[in-house]
């Protein structure tokens, strides 16, 4: 229970700085829609299309494995680069300064050699992983590809922020992110996982809807389950911009020891539990 106390602690103080800088948001909003824009112009058409069809089983074609590369290297980099502009942003505001939207885009597109050794790398691991699913028949393999996936979130941890700060990209930011990870926290993430509250309300919401569905209420329940996935839109934006800031509040106490005057000390220490501990 303490360990939830201390997760939810560090969501409102999470919250808290978010809402000095709202222009925050607008990194992930920004992100979602070129995404869906990619998505629009490129997957779709080539879906419908019968290219992408199939893929991950023995019958895939080359095309189709070269095009899904290329789109996984296109939708990496666009959340990559926002996620590196939102870093940037939540670092400046923790040093005490008031940064601007525009802070975070120089700070990305000074960058971009690095953003872009970074997402060749993880759009290259992302299309191994989905090999590795398959179709999704598979149990086993859907398993496995969930834990490598996992285990790849946590060794890439603290990479956005070191591109930002230690000007590093490539396996030399992987490098980087993993010992502050494993020296510093150990293995088990807390605080993350409690960013995820904010999904909370949409998941509620979408459980009544179905409920009503069931019951017999198909209209009430349909607007209901609307409404519920607008809210999941507006959590996501959310959640994103919640993580760009706590990432920023755990480098900078795994680098430096210090903790933002807006942040409980104890709550950053408690947020990963080390390797071995029974807290």
């Amino acid at each position: 229970m303490s360990r939830f106390s201390r997760g939810f602690q560090l969501f409102k103080e999470t919250f808290g700085i978010l809402k000095k800088d709202r222009e925050l948001l607008l990194f992930p909003v920004l992100s979602g829609v070129v995404a869906l824009v990619v998505v629009a112009t490129f997957v779709l058409p080539l879906f419908f299309s019968g290219v992408l069809s199939g893929v991950g089983t023995s019958g895939s074609s080359p095309l189709a494995y070269v095009l899904l590369f290329a789109f996984y290297l296109v939708s990496y980099f666009i959340v990559i680069y926002f996620n590196t502009a939102l870093v940037s942003c939540a670092l400046i505001r923790l040093d005490g300064r008031d940064p601007t939207f525009m802070d975070g885009i120089h700070a990305a597109s000074g960058r971009i050699g690095k953003i872009l050794s970074w997402t060749l790398i993880a759009a290259t691991v992302g299309l191994i992983l989905r090999l590795i699913r398959g179709d999704g028949d598979n149990l086993l393999a859907s398993l496995a590809s969930a834990l490598l996936g996992a285990a790849w979130s946590l060794a890439t941890f603290f990479v956005i922020p070191v591109i930002v700060v230690d000007d590093l990209g490539g396996f030399a930011a992987i490098e980087r992110s993993w010992k502050l990870f494993k020296s510093t926290w150990g293995e088990t993430v807390i605080g993350s996982v409690s960013l995820g509250l904010v999904f909370i309300p949409a998941v509620l919401l979408l459980l009544v809807g179905v409920l009503a569905m069931v019951v017999g209420s198909f209209e009430a329940g349909l607007v209901i389950i609307a409404v519920a996935l607008l809210l999941w839109v507006v959590s996501a934006v959310l959640y994103g911009a919640l993580q760009g800031i706590f990432v920023a509040i755990m480098y900078l106490y795994a680098t430096t020891g210090e903790v933002p005057d807006a942040i409980d000390r104890s709550l950053v220490e408690g947020a990963f539990v080390p390797k071995g501990s029974l807290r």
